[in-house]
Parts: C-alpha cells; structure tokens; sequence
C-alpha cells in the first residue's frame, strides 16, 4: 500500500513537472506553406497574417526568434490574433515576394491582410513588450501604416497625426521618405505653431537640420518652449541637434560623389555665434577643434584648444577632460615642434590632475607621460607613467578598468564573422 501511494505520489509530480515545463515553453506557432496557403487560411480564419522576414545572417532575427518569439505571454498573442508566417528572404519564395513587400532592411516584421495588403510594417528588434504595442497598432483601424498613408493622401496634417505618421515611417525604416515630409511640414507651419504643444514631437524628434529658419525660430525663442515641455526638454533638443551636425562634419570621408560642405559648416558656426543658447560657445570649441584636425591646420587647432581651456568654455561638458585629452594625444601623433608640444602638455596635465575617475586618469596620465619624452623630460615621465599604472590598477581592483581591443584584431573578427 505505501509503495502504491509512492508511487502515486511520483507520478503526480512528474505531471506537475512536465505541465509547468509544457507551460513556460510556448512559442509562436509559424506557417511554412505556400504563401497562397497562408492567405487561404488567414481567409478562412478571418484573421491578419504576421510575417517575419528574416534572413540567415541576420543577427537581430535570430534574437527576435530566440528571446522573442519564445515567451509565452507573445505566443499566446500571436498565436490568437493572426495567421504567423515566417520566410527566408533570400530562399524559396522570398526573392520573388521581396519586390512587392518593399523589403529594404532586416529583420521586417509586415502585417498584411488577407487580400495580400500590407497594412503594417516594423522593422528591427525590440523587447517582448514593446514588439506587441507596435503590433496592436497593426490591429488599430486608425493606426495601422496603411491607414496613416491614407489619411495622410487625404491631406490630414494635424500636429498629433503628423507625429503618428512620421513615426510609422520610422518604424518601417522609411528613412529618406519621413525626411521628405517631416521637412514639408514643418516649413508648412507658421512660425508661432512651432511653439505649439501639439508639434513640439514633430519639433523633438523631426526637426533635424539645424540650418533651417524654422529651427533658428526654435532656439530664439527657446524660452516659451520652455514654459510648455520644461528648460530641460528644449535645452537637450537644441543640444543634439547642434551636435549631431557637428559629427556629421567630423566624420566625413570624401568618395563616391561626396564633397564636403564647408559652407554649411561655416554657417553652422555663424548660427552658434550668433545664437542665446547657453552651450554654443561649447560646441564651437568642439567643432572648430574637429575641422582643423580634419585639414591639420595645427595652428589654429592649438589656439582654439588653448582658448577653451583659457576661458573655461568646456566647465559644463561631460567630456571636458576626454576633450583635452585627445588633442593632446593629436598633437604628440601630428607634430614635432618643441613648443606645440609644450601646449600640449599643459592640456595632458589639466586633463590627468583634474579627472576623478581612475580608468579615464589611467589613460590621461600615458598621455602626460608620453609628450613629457617627446620634450626631453624623461625623468617625469617616468614619473607619470608609474602613476598611470597605478591608476590602471585601482581601476582593475575596482571593476571599472577600460579594455581596449586593438584595431587589428577587430577586422579579424570581422573576417572571422
């Protein structure tokens, strides 16, 4: 008898067991048919068909289906809301769908009905979460990609539609497109809407060129943008805005019919000169030091490095020291002159005594140490070298010690990949 209830009892926790395992590995149910079948079935079923676009290399697909597609609670979603078909884009019938899906990126998620229609479209990896908000727009009559695109041939232009449309093309990866059309209308408005709550998304997240009358507007009158989405909100977006044209100059590389835009980049500077923002004189130091180190005009870099250092025109920029810093490393690489070496040190100096953190002083002070040789003082670069390893150290102890890996061994993983 007691071996009969044992044995009851095993068995009952071996069911326990393989339900709870059963439970937590539900995955979305794919369709590997024909597309024509799929459309039969989402026809029959009444239902919208998923599509995973993928391709074998593709490493966000393989994430998508790894983590993604594999909980339980996006299972139960798609395996109840839609017909779920996933293709190879390269194999099969992929290259034949490909052209009429407008597949130009990878991994594309498309909703299509069961007329063959797509209605929505998403493209890249996202979190369990997120993927099914994106998707419940698909389900939406009013917020679907294809709806947008209708409403907007309809000539629908409010700043809330407006910020939905131009965020369905960005999801859709429609890049050149959303351009296009974020630019007509913000240059659409009169200037006093774009100090409207209803656009300031449009302002926030599509307002790119800051060499525009529109985005002048912005920041002349940053102070009533203030009063509706805070100082924080309006000072960041000028920031970045500001900042990513700068990059945009510093990494440019001629070829293939590039031509650098050296009038832009003037007027960019001109525009900060001339501008309230608190921050211009910061990002003219960081722009002019890019451009003369782009055309090794090392005199004028050294002045500008000089002068931001002089007037304290970086106090406020997180990578104040990181800035001196690599100018200094620069001019150890671009120049041989004894006294540009001199200036050099002094930004090496100010950039070691004053960083904090040891796995930045670490790096600041093997600058220090360096230019000190390059200017014949060899027994304090001695010095400052025992104290970078010191550093190097305290910042391996602590967990914080940054690794480098060297370029060539990045273009043979690349190789290897």
């Amino acid at each position: 008898m007691r071996n009969l209830l044992k044995m009851g009892l095993l068995a009952l926790c071996a069911l326990f067991i393989s339900t709870s395992v059963l439970a937590q590995n539900r995955s979305v149910e794919f369709e590997h048919s024909k597309w024509s079948k799929v459309l039969k079935k989402a026809k029959k079923e009444k239902k919208l068909i998923f599509v995973d676009c993928y391709t074998s290399w593709c490493g966000p697909c393989k994430m998508m289906a790894r983590d993604v597609f594999t909980q339980d609670h996006v299972a139960d979603y798609f395996n109840t809301n839609f017909v779920n078909f996933k293709i190879d884009m390269e194999k099969g019938e992929g290259p034949e769908l490909k052209p009429g899906w407008k597949i130009n990126a990878y991994p594309t998620f498309l909703v299509i009905n069961s007329e063959g229609e797509v209605v929505h479209r998403v493209v890249g990896a996202y979190g369990a979460d997120e993927f099914i908000g994106y998707m419940k727009e698909a389900q939406s009559e009013d917020k679907n990609f294809a709806a947008l695109q209708k409403a907007y041939k309809a000539g629908k232009r409010d700043g809330e539609f407006m910020f939905s449309y131009l965020r369905s093309l960005r999801m859709a990866n429609l890049g050149k497109e959303e351009a296009k059309k974020a630019d007509a209308y913000i240059s659409s408005l009169e200037k006093e809407d774009l100090l409207k709550k209803e656009n300031w998304n449009i302002v926030k997240y599509f307002m790119k060129n800051p060499a525009t009358d529109e985005f002048r507007f912005v920041v002349k009158n940053k102070g009533k943008l203030a009063e509706l989405v805070g100082e924080k909100e309006i000072e960041m977006k000028i920031y970045n805005t500001y900042n990513k044209k700068i990059e945009s100059y510093a990494y440019f590389y001629p070829g293939k019919g590039r031509v650098y835009d050296k009038e832009g980049f003037d007027t960019l500077i001109e525009d900060l000169q001339n501008s309230n923002f608190s921050k211009a004189q910061e990002l003219i130091a960081v722009a002019l030091k890019n451009e003369y180190s782009r055309q090794n005009e090392w005199d004028k870099y050294a002045f500008v490095v000089d002068a931001a250092m002089d007037f304290a025109l970086l106090k406020q920029y997180e990578n104040e020291m990181r800035y001196f810093d690599s100018a200094a490393s620069m001019i150890a690489k671009a120049s041989t002159d004894k006294a540009m070496l001199q200036r050099a040190l002094r930004w090496a100096s100010y950039a070691s005594e004053k960083e904090e953190r040891v796995e930045h002083k670490s790096g600041y002070l093997a600058t220090k140490a360096n230019l000190l040789e390059l200017v014949g003082n060899a027994e304090d670069a001695k010095t400052a070298k025992i104290e970078s390893e010191k550093a190097d150290k305290a910042a391996e102890k602590a967990g914080t010690k940054i690794i480098s890996i060297p370029a060539f061994k990045m273009r043979s993983m690349k190789k290897a990949k």
